[in-house]
């Protein structure tokens, strides 16, 4: 027995690091939960330089691990800050159907801590979420049955039946929330979401994004475009890859017209990121390729994401800075686009292939939308090269003057918790007043006829009217001189596509009990913040 027990010691510093569940199956299998947990804490025993926190804890129960790799062992945002380090986080799995990014992620947790990259963890420490949600992994399945494998992977959704990608607005699950608070308290330079895309066939197998929605602060924009993407894409050159901005045909049946994005709102990951005024890149690899292939594309990217914020970390921070100062100086005042058509960004190279149309049989056109037009449009085998302009529906027609600042009813309570879990400061009023505030005033409300993440989404019309207004006690105010003030306008602007109106929050106090004509919206713009006794709320 005594023996045994020596055995059990030695044989794993016999074995070596450990493989991953994708590489111990010759990349036809992907890792379970138990997997992961048992690669990491296999890689901790071994190496000071990994400490292992927790994220959250999942609906289901599960603890979503946190993996931080650093020179130092750092285990804190106190000693990376105390160190000069900057942090980046990298998270994948939050599709849990999509399994590359967390094959790659914990491939190269382990690389980094066998110092084949030292120059990587130079300058920065990285936090790694490789699987984020958990619940959703272990629902194996054939659930994607276009990937190029493997055979079972997980489901979309969380424990809560909600697709995590969308949840970045009104935080319900558990996941979001424990990710908004490691934003908070680590603040990292650039955030990376890792996803499989197979809305297009064509030759690619790595295609990015950084973050889009259309009100970012422009120098974000500017240095994403014009100095990270065009950099990380020439270093992805040198590892044997040609990435592509993340996408689809403009329009299926003529594939020449363009490409383009759409996912611009606040509710996705890399968007909301975007608008604390941090960095971010969606990753999304082309899921019609190989499992291996896939995996090795994505270990690939994150080498040269990685090998790019080392050599910029400290250019990127005080782009950063300078965009938290302008959101606290120039955001009130400013345009607020409402509505938006679309805007040419970049043009590149797509390889893929010529396509055919066919018409569907009339027999087969109840399976199929009507967007397709009672057309199929088909691969050949035939190479094709395609150059295309991207396109983003980015560009203003419609937009409001962001007031001085918003003040929130008792009414609207529950959504103050949202705010300060973000770090939006918000003040409590501690006497009730009179003040001139603009009201917004609901001429029409359109639900969405299905739900949509449990909501049902809400199109509104009417108008902004200026009057003296009887504030109570017990309300809040939520100033724009701050640095989120950007993301605060998204969440409470009353004409916002994707704030807290639209997503159904204010519901409760909208409609009046006998059926009569809606209330006005709980939140108020004001011009000029009102002298009033308040307390700021921790």
């Amino acid at each position: 027995m005594r023996k045994l027990f020596w055995l059990a010691l030695v044989l794993p510093l016999v074995a070596g690091p450990p493989l991953t569940r994708a590489e111990r199956t010759n990349f036809t299998e992907t890792s379970t939960y138990r997997d992961v947990m048992e690669f990491l804490w296999t890689l901790r025993r071994s190496s000071a330089k990994l400490r292992i926190k927790f994220l959250a804890t999942s609906r289901e129960g599960r603890k979503i691990p946190l993996a931080i790799v650093s020179e130092e062992g750092v285990g804190s945002p106190r000693e990376a800050r105390a160190l000069g380090k900057e942090v980046v986080y990298i998270e994948a799995n939050i599709h849990a159907g999509e399994v590359e990014g967390k094959e790659a992620s914990l491939m190269m947790i382990r690389e980094l801590l066998q110092g084949k990259y030292p120059d990587l963890l130079k300058n920065q420490v990285i936090l790694f979420c490789p699987i984020f949600n958990p619940d959703g992994n272990e629902k194996l399945g054939r659930n994607r049955h276009e990937d190029g494998g493997p055979p079972l992977v997980g489901v979309r959704y969380n424990g809560q039946g909600l697709d995590l990608n969308r949840d970045f607005v009104k935080q319900e699950s558990p996941e979001v929330r424990g990710l908004v608070r490691v934003l908070e308290e680590w603040d990292p330079i650039l955030f990376v979401d890792m996803h499989t895309t197979d809305g297009v066939y064509h030759r690619h197998v790595v295609t990015w994004q950084p973050q889009m929605a259309p009100w970012t602060d422009p120098a974000l924009t500017s240095y994403s475009w014009e100095k990270m993407f065009p950099e990380i894409n020439q270093l992805m050159k040198g590892l044997g890859y040609r990435p592509i901005p993340y996408g689809n045909f403009l329009d299926r049946k003529s594939p020449e017209r363009g490409w383009i994005f759409r996912a611009v709102g606040a509710r996705y990951s890399t968007n909301y990121v975007g608008l604390r005024n941090r960095f971010a890149i969606l990753d999304e690899n082309y899921a019609r390729a190989d499992f291996r292939t896939r995996v090795m594309g994505a270990h690939a990217f994150l080498r040269a994401i990685l090998s790019f914020t080392s050599r910029h970390g400290r250019e990127m921070r005080e782009i950063e800075r300078e965009a938290d100062r302008r959101a606290m100086e120039r955001v009130a005042g400013s345009d607020f686009g409402v509505e938006f058509r679309l805007k040419k960004i970049l043009d590149f190279d797509l390889s893929s292939f010529r396509f055919k149309l066919e018409k569907i049989p009339p027999e087969k056109r109840e399976k199929y939308p009507s967007w397709f037009g009672g057309l199929l449009v088909k691969k050949t085998d035939i190479p094709a090269t395609y150059h295309l302009y991207l396109y983003a529906p980015v560009e203003p027609t419609a937009s409001v003057k962001l007031p001085g600042g918003y003040i929130i009813l008792p009414a609207g309570t529950h959504t103050v918790e949202i705010l300060r879990r973000n770090g939006i400061r918000v003040e409590k009023i501690l006497r009730p007043l009179r003040t001139e505030a603009e009201v917004f005033n609901i001429q029409e409300i359109k639900a969405s006829p299905l739900p949509y993440q449990g909501h049902h989404l809400k199109k509104v019309r009417g108008f902004y009217q200026r009057k003296e207004v009887k504030i109570p006690e017990g309300s809040f105010l939520v100033p724009m001189n701050q640095p989120l003030s950007r993301l605060a306008a998204v969440m409470l602007e009353p004409k916002s596509p994707d704030g807290f109106l639209t997503w159904g929050l204010f519901d409760a106090t909208l409609v009046s009990e006998w059926g009569g004509k809606p209330w006005m919206v709980p939140v108020y713009r004001v011009e000029r913040m009102p002298r009033v006794e308040a307390v700021l709320l921790r």
